[in-house]
């Protein structure tokens, strides 16, 4: 049957917030797809119902996912791409002939976004803060893109072990093709610190009640990037702080976002859009806001 209009939606609870529909909607008028791109929020324990009506209609091509559902979606698909996998959660649902795959675009938006600022992934020590799903979905793609290693950072250090282990189980599968993903992920241990890191990504909410995460200072002193996964109308206190202690290079998660999204898109159509002035009109209705 040919599809007149293809449909897609990005289900979550709240999801009154989500940038999702400007975006897809910029992307498909690149290519003159007729995309139909809304937003869809299912009750708190029923996103498997949400999702078969969705899918109920045979223009259905996909979904995103978002908070709190990445983990039933990665329940409900019939297969999994390495980072969903690896990331333990689904944020991109593909509609095929051979039913539903699940993947993770959140960890190559973010790649794609730190190299859109010019900032040099391969080789770099990175420290990650935080040890919930953002960390976890973002480390498949970081560790993929060659980093040198990982510290990871969290208010319960438990957690942050925890962290590693999972990440160094969920490697093994792919050693034949990421050789070197067992041994580059460490929880940081403060007292050993003693070389700088070249990435600091806050992978925590902390920015959204404004609040830091528990670090010395001396720990972001002169870092050449510094990457806030939090977006808001002006810079995060995180951010803030950063460009206090002389860190040359201070990003927030609006072009995550975008670059995430231009990952789905492709999964879904096989194109990959432009992101550029998607980034802009954003950055200017945010700051206009």
């Amino acid at each position: 049957m040919a599809i007149s209009t293809f449909k897609a939606c990005v289900f979550g609870n709240p999801i009154a917030q989500s940038k999702s529909p400007i975006i897809h909607k910029m992307f498909a008028e690149q290519f003159d797809l007729p995309l139909e791109y809304v937003k869809r929020e299912a009750p708190a324990s029923g996103f498997v119902e949400s999702a078969e009506v969705l899918f109920a209609d045979p223009e259905a091509l996909g979904a995103n996912v978002t908070m709190p559902f990445k983990h039933d979606a990665f329940a409900w698909v019939n297969s999994l791409s390495s980072q969903a996998e690896r990331a333990g959660a689904v944020n991109t649902i593909i509609r095929t002939k051979n039913g539903f795959i699940g993947d993770n675009s959140d960890g190559v938006g973010l790649v794609n976004d730190l190299l859109n600022h010019n900032i040099k992934i391969a080789g770099a020590k990175l420290l990650m803060i935080g040890a919930g799903g953002a960390a976890k979905g973002a480390l498949p793609a970081l560790l993929d893109a060659s980093i040198s290693s990982v510290h990871i950072y969290n208010r319960s250090h438990q957690k942050a072990v925890d962290l590693v282990n999972y990440t160094k189980e969920h490697s093994q599968a792919y050693i034949s093709v990421y050789p070197r993903q067992t041994n580059q992920v460490k929880a940081l241990e403060l007292a050993e610190q003693t070389t700088p890191f070249d990435i600091i990504i806050n992978a925590t909410s902390l920015s959204l009640s404004n609040q830091l995460p528990a670090l010395p200072d001396t720990i972001f002193e002169g870092c050449p990037a510094v990457y806030d996964m939090v977006y808001l109308n002006q810079d995060t206190v995180f951010l803030e702080k950063a460009k206090s202690l002389s860190c040359k290079t201070a990003i927030d998660g609006l072009g995550m976002l975008v670059e995430q999204a231009a990952h789905s898109f492709f999964l879904w159509f096989g194109k990959k859009p432009e992101t550029r002035e998607v980034y802009k009109y954003l950055r200017a209705i945010s700051q206009s806001a």
